[in-house]
This record gives structure tokens, sequence and C-alpha cells, in this order.
């Protein structure tokens, strides 16, 4: 009986002890102006909870995983329709591959095009993925625009497609856009609507 009474008397001891010392940190959490946000929110609930830094999106790994040669009459579009399923992402499949052609309407018989694994899932993207599709765009953009005048048009349904993964696309990218091809691309995408 002794030792009941002896072990019940060290566990109301250590009650009180770790009773005094929450009561000190709160005291102390209180009183102190400088302290982590977490005493202080747990001490004071109208401070803000800091949260957490979002983790950083997956790296973007890209590889190929195979080849195609070019038969006549195909496109980079017909290609990545293909392959990708979705005719509008040829530009990213363009700017992996040096063709011939500086034209990127124009590629010829034979030529070996590697295949990239596809960005995205269907038509869902991450915004790491949707801003190397939108690079690719205006890449492919600076490529017409290099040719000349003549590529105008390329070039204007080229912006207007690429609005399809990002409506602020032009947006964004406006300081490296001419005025007149933002202009034309801003009136297709008036009279025609995104490409959804």
């Amino acid at each position: 009986m002794n030792e009941s009474r002896a072990v019940l008397r060290d566990l109301a001891i250590a009650l009180g002890v770790l009773a005094l010392v929450f009561a000190g940190l709160f005291a102390w959490a209180l009183l102190t102006p400088d302290i982590p946000d977490i005493v202080s929110t747990f001490a004071n609930p109208s401070v803000p909870v800091v949260q957490a830094p979002e983790e950083p999106e997956e790296e973007i790994v890209r590889y190929v995983v195979e080849s195609h040669t070019v038969v006549g009459g195909e496109s980079f579009s017909l290609i990545t329709g293909m392959y990708w399923d979705d005719i509008f992402l040829w530009p990213d499949l363009y700017v992996h591959n040096d063709m011939k052609s500086g034209d990127p309407d124009l590629i010829y018989p034979d030529e070996i095009i590697d295949i990239y694994n596809r960005l995205g899932k269907g038509d869902e993207y991450t915004d790491a993925e949707r801003e190397l599709l939108l690079e690719a765009y205006i890449q492919v953009y600076d490529r017409f625009k290099a040719i000349g005048p003549e590529k105008n048009g390329s070039a204007w349904t080229l912006l207007w497609c690429g609005a399809k993964y990002d409506h602020t696309f032009l947006d964004k990218y406006a300081h490296r856009i001419d005025p007149q091809d933002l202009a034309a691309a801003r009136r297709y995408i008036e009279e025609e609507g995104y490409l959804d």
C-alpha cells in the first residue's frame, strides 16, 4: 500500500511540475514581444498563422521516346496529333528538333524527328509545363518573324493558338510580340474566341 501511495505522490509532483512549466511558458509567450510565430499564435490567436512555403514543382525532364521519319505531306501539327493527341502542341516538338528548314511550316520527307515525352496529361498542365509550352510558342513566333512579312499570317495564327493554353498569354508576352502582330492575334480571339 505504501508503494502505491509513493507512486501516486511522485505522479502528482510530476504533473504539478509540468503544470508550472506550461504556465511559465504561456506567461513568457504573452509577455515577450520577439517570440517565434508558432508560440505567439498559440498564446494569442489574433496573430496570423504563417503558412509553410509551397513545395516547388517537380522538375520537368524531357527525353526522346521514339523517332519519326517524315513522309510527304506531313507537318509538325499532324505529327503531334499522331503522337501526343493534340495538334496544338507542335511548337514544343518543333523547338526540340533541329530541322533542315528554318521555316516551322516546312519539313522534308525522310527527315528524322525526335518525339519527346509529352507535356501535360490530356488538357491538364502544371504551371511549369504551361510556361515551357508558351515559351515554345514564342520561340516559333520569333522564327516566323525572322523569315519576314510573308509569314505574318502564320505568326498571327500561332499567337491565337498559344492563347488556348493560357488566356493571358498575349498579355504575358506582349513585350516580346510586335504590336501589329499582337493586335492581329487579339482580333482573331475577338472574332473566333479561344481554342478551348
